[in-house]
C-alpha cells in the first residue's frame, strides 16, 4: 500500500513574536506587511476608544489600534518606544490594512502545526474566539492570535480604504505621543 507523501510532510508556518504589558503573543507572518516605529497619530473623532488614530501608510489611511485597550489592559500613555505591526486582513470578505501598537517585536520563528495546542475554553482572561491556539517556546506558553477574528466586527477598518491627498494629511491636527 502506498502512502501519500504529502501526508508525511510536516506542515510548518512562520510566526512573529510581540509583547504587550510584558506578555508574549504571536501572529502568523502571513498577516504582517511591515513593522514600523510608532509615530504621531491623527485622532479620529467619535472612533472606538481603542482606536489610537490614523497614520499615512504608503499614501493610504492606516487605522492604528491601541492594543492595550483592545485587550483590556490598563491604558498605556507613552507609545514613543512602541512599534506598529502593519497587518493585512480579510475580514468579512473585505480586505483592509491596520496597525496594532505593540511594546516590542524581536523574533520570527517556525512553528510546526503539530506543536500548536488548543487554547482552553474556560478559566482564562482572553476571549477564545480570536485565539487559534497556544505554543510552548522557551518554557513559556504563547497565545497565537487570529487578527481577522479579533477585528471581525470593527467598522473602523473601512478607514483603510481611504486614500490620502497628495500633500499628506493637509492640516489635520496630530497628537504626538
Amino acid at each position: 500500500m502506498e502512502t501519500d507523501t504529502a501526508d508525511m510532510v510536516e506542515k510548518k508556518q512562520y510566526y512573529i513574536l510581540f509583547y504587550l504589558a510584558g506578555e508574549p503573543f504571536t501572529i502568523n507572518v502571513k498577516y504582517v506587511l511591515r513593522v514600523l516605529e510608532a509615530t504621531s497619530f491623527t485622532k479620529v473623532p467619535h472612533g472606538p476608544a481603542f482606536l489610537k488614530g490614523i497614520i499615512n501608510f504608503n499614501g493610504k489611511v492606516l487605522p492604528v489600534v491601541d492594543t492595550y485597550l483592545k485587550f483590556g489592559f490598563p491604558a498605556k500613555e507613552d507609545f514613543r518606544k512602541s512599534l506598529i505591526l502593519v497587518l493585512h486582513l480579510n475580514v468579512e470578505q473585505e480586505e483592509a490594512n491596520l496597525g496594532i501598537l505593540v511594546d516590542d517585536s524581536n523574533d520570527v520563528f517556525v512553528v510546526h502545526d503539530a506543536d500548536i495546542k488548543p487554547y482552553p475554553a474556560t478559566g482564562n482572561k482572553y476571549n477564545v474566539e480570536y485565539i487559534d491556539g497556544v505554543i510552548e517556546r522557551k518554557d513559556k506558553f504563547i497565545l497565537i492570535l487570529n487578527p481577522e477574528k479579533l477585528f471581525m466586527n470593527d467598522a473602523f477598518l473601512n478607514l483603510g480604504n481611504t486614500k490620502l491627498s497628495e500633500g499628506g494629511n493637509d492640516g489635520v491636527e496630530n497628537e504626538k505621543d
